[in-house]
Parts: C-alpha cells; sequence; structure tokens
C-alpha cells in the first residue's frame, strides 16, 4: 500500500458568493522498474487548480447569514484503462492555517487556538458549513456526470450525517447557483438543493474522512468504492452560512488547509 498526500490551501474564508475560477484536481499512479531488484518507484499525485483559487471553495469577504457558494472539483484518475493496481481509493482532512494559525469562529470554537473545530448548528453561534456532492447520471451513483449536466444525480458524499440524501436537477445548467434555492431559515442549518434539503458539516474535518467513489474498488484504507483507472469522478462542494448565525460571527476571517489522501488498492502484483 502505498499514499500520498498533497496540501491544498484556500483563500481567506469569510464571504462573497462568487463562482469565478473553477479548478480541478488529478490523481494517477505510475510506477517503474528501478533496478535489477525490480524496486518500485513511487507513487504519484498531482493536484492542478486555478491560481489562487480553491478548487473546493473560494470566499473573498463579507458573507453575510444565509449566503452560499458552490463550485465543482473533478477528479481525474489518469492511469491506464484496465490496470486495476492504479485504481485507489481516496479521502480529504483540514486544518487552519496562515499567520499563526488563522482560524476563526466560522471554523473553530476556540480561536485564536484553533484547537477545537465548530460546527453548523441552529444557535446564533453557529460556524460554517460544508457540504460535498458527488454528481452521476444515475440513483446509484455509480457513473459520473459532469454536474453541470441537465438530469443529474447529485448525492450527499460529506457530512457522514445524511450521506446520500439524493436529488436530481432537471433544470438547465444542472447544479448551478439556480439550482440552489436558498439556506433555511428559523432554527434549521440546511440548504435546499433541487427542492431537497441537504445539511452541512463542519469545514474543520480532523481525521480523513472517506470519500467513496463510482466504481466498486477494495482499498487497503477499508473504503469499497474509489476511483478506477482512466475514470473521472465529479464532486461539487457547497459552503454556506446558517440564516441565523448572530453578531460573534461578523468580520471573522479564517483559512483552511484541505489535504488529500489517496490510496492504493489492495492485493495484486505490485
Amino acid at each position: 500500500m502505498l499514499r500520498v498526500v498533497v496540501f491544498l490551501s484556500l483563500a481567506a474564508i469569510v464571504a462573497s458568493t462568487s463562482t469565478a475560477g473553477l479548478g480541478s484536481t488529478f490523481a494517477y499512479f505510475t510506477a517503474s522498474a528501478a533496478s535489477a531488484a525490480n524496486t518500485m518507484s513511487t507513487v504519484h499525485l498531482d493536484v492542478s487548480t486555478v491560481p489562487s483559487v480553491s478548487s473546493v471553495f473560494n470566499i473573498a469577504s463579507n458573507m453575510l447569514p444565509g449566503d452560499f457558494q458552490v463550485q465543482t472539483i473533478d477528479v481525474a484518475n489518469s492511469g491506464t484503462l484496465g490496470t486495476t493496481q492504479q485504481d485507489f481509493t481516496y479521502a480529504f482532512d483540514s486544518t487552519s492555517v496562515g499567520a499563526g494559525t488563522t482560524c476563526s469562529l466560522l471554523d473553530s470554537s476556540d480561536p485564536p487556538t484553533c484547537s477545537t473545530p465548530a460546527a453548523p448548528s441552529a444557535t446564533a453561534g453557529t460556524a460554517a458549513a460544508l457540504l460535498l456532492l458527488r454528481c452521476t447520471s444515475d440513483a446509484a451513483a455509480t457513473v459520473p456526470l459532469a454536474c453541470s449536466t441537465q438530469n443529474v444525480y447529485v448525492t450527499q458524499v460529506y457530512p457522514a450525517a445524511g450521506a446520500g440524501t439524493q436529488q436530481q436537477i432537471t433544470a438547465a445548467g444542472g447544479l448551478s447557483r439556480a439550482a440552489i434555492t436558498g439556506v433555511a431559515t428559523g432554527g434549521s442549518y440546511s440548504i435546499s438543493v433541487g427542492g431537497t434539503s441537504f445539511t452541512g458539516g463542519a469545514l474543520r474535518i480532523g481525521s480523513p474522512f472517506g470519500l467513496g467513489g463510482p466504481d466498486a474498488i477494495s482499498g487497503a484504507d477499508g473504503q469499497t468504492r474509489g476511483l478506477s483507472a482512466s475514470h473521472t469522478d465529479h464532486l461539487a462542494s457547497v459552503v454556506y452560512l446558517p440564516t441565523q448565525a448572530g453578531a460573534s460571527l461578523a468580520n471573522q476571517t479564517s483559512q483552511l488547509s484541505f489535504t488529500w489522501l489517496a490510496t492504493q488498492r489492495t492485493g495484486g502484483t505490485r
């Protein structure tokens, strides 16, 4: 089993709802005989994003209660079709980063210590919320489809609570900003996507969260779904601030670093 880690820095988290600057994430394995003993070279993982813009989300300034943003993510396994040893499972986590470890009440309950993640809630002291969706052409979430496609199915991946919640978006443009009808009011902290309520989780993810995938793969990390060689997984992130957020959330600034971990499939000749 081989594992690699790539750090992806996010811009300051405090607001705006711009959808400019979508990025793509590319992942693949390469291996070769490096000596007479057939020593294998390391696994290789590449991450590519638009300069200065996160492929998870990028919020510039002045985030207000009820604000949200949607951003698409493409994870492409550039391995050779049919080469199972280039299949992988993958996961991600996140931490606060920046000068002096920049965190705030948007993601941590104890800034500037930044040791305790803050979760979205029904109270005025709620943190911001993150929702991760998988885009497919089928309800079983096994046939990847670009999120911007009409009639796309979107299925919740993160957080685990509510995972599997699903909606088919029949409008032209698929999962676009127009497909999100708003953040719930009152005591709820859900967001409506295509008419179905989805509930986001904390921005800070303390341990690797398995993302699953469209393909059946037995990973060394214990996951049973992942991404086969030559396939692409289409994901989308939605970040939002619950409508009940109070004055304590004003003028907050955070930076997050997301760490992506790819794990080679189990079994077979290395």
